[in-house]
């Protein structure tokens, strides 16, 4: 993000980025254990999952997946630090030329597994969902706060960059000054705002605090002054919401129904992120995205051929799919979106 508080201007930045050439993302969510059992949780991961994707099918996967053009991959769950094969699985990453991030709740870092990871990611992401009464009432446990607070306290000791990551709902984007500050103070790199998926432990708890372009909007302008207040040096902020004319002017290939752009763009560049859920299935875009859509199991067949077919078998439904899409927010007038929630959504009417 810049530092402008005028929103005609006001650049929000975005993981999913349809430049050809940059990062492009794999997120493996080997397994839903999990410590917590969050109100949020768009996985439904809870302490009684126990199954984990088997360490060597995720390394032939990755392999597969950096021949392909993917370049980063981010590691979470489930709670990843109860994930045997964590180390040896980011170890193996790296060897291979990618970057790497893991996403946790926190309360599980201590000195002995920070000194483990320091050498192994390049960041660790941290929830935070508010102050330490939001946070405990999210993640249904009196302790989430300061469990959470003594782990990034154990990543700054290590000298292991960190950022916070914030879900934000219909309701609380008034928290996110107080996020600044919290960041701010427990010396977090970077906020990284996502918005509240309708699915999973969220569909039964919260679905109608699901936030709308009219929140996105709040806390854009919010974190846009938040900037302008610190001046340079604060936290970097990450938005996973985007503006519909970002997209409508980007050169993504699927945005327009042209054969020939998306038979012969790198298949990186038509799906910028891939998701490896914990049972092995790969998804485009985002956690969730329906299985009709999905390029099979990690062990299925070749992951190159797996992109081919869903190129040619795929790629036509989903650009329909993104017009559709389009449309819908501009008869919504939705300045911004969360482009791969909204897709999911298309993909119900």
């Amino acid at each position: 993000m810049n530092n402008s508080t005028d929103t005609e201007d006001y650049d929000l930045a975005s993981p999913f980025l349809f430049t050809p050439g940059s990062v492009r993302l794999v997120q493996i969510q080997p397994t839903l254990q999990c410590n917590l059992r969050c109100r949020h949780c768009y996985s439904e991961s809870s302490p009684e999952h126990h199954e984990v994707i088997p360490l060597r099918k995720l390394q032939g996967f990755l392999l597969e997946a950096g021949q392909l053009g993917y370049n980063y991959v981010g590691v979470s769950g489930g709670e990843p630090l109860l994930w045997r094969d964590l180390e040896s699985f980011l170890e193996f990453a790296l060897a291979e030329g990618f970057s790497t991030s893991v996403s946790t709740n926190g309360t599980l870092l201590n000195r002995v597994r920070a000194e483990r990871l320091r050498d192994l990611t390049g960041l660790v992401a941290v929830s935070v969902d508010g102050p330490p009464k939001d946070h405990a009432a999210i993640r249904d446990s009196p302790t989430a706060f300061p469990m959470m607070q003594a782990g990034l306290s154990v990543l700054r000791e290590a000298g292991i960059p960190f950022t916070l990551a914030f879900t934000l709902t219909r309701y609380n984007a008034d928290r996110l000054s107080w996020l600044y500050e919290f960041a701010c103070t427990e010396g977090a790199s970077g906020l990284h705002v996502h918005p509240l998926s309708g699915t999973g432990a969220a569909a039964r708890n919260l679905l109608d605090a699901v936030p709308d372009s009219i929140e996105f909007q709040v806390a854009a302008l919010l974190m846009a002054l938040l900037i302008e207040q610190h001046g340079p040096g604060g936290p970097a902020v990450i938005f996973d919401v985007i503006k519909r004319d970002t997209v409508e002017h980007s050169c993504w290939p699927l945005l327009k129904n042209e054969t020939e752009a998306i038979r012969t763009a790198a298949f990186t560049d038509l799906v910028p992120s891939l998701v490896v859920e914990p049972d092995g299935c790969i998804v485009p875009f985002t956690y969730g995205f329906p299985r009709q859509w999905s390029l099979g199991a990690i062990d299925q067949q070749p992951l190159a051929e797996a992109a081919e077919k869903w190129r040619s078998a795929s790629s036509p439904k989903v650009t329909e799919l993104i017009q559709i899409t389009l449309e819908r927010m501009e008869g919504l007038r939705a300045e911004y979106f969360d482009l791969f929630g909204e897709l999911m959504i298309t993909t119900q009417d």
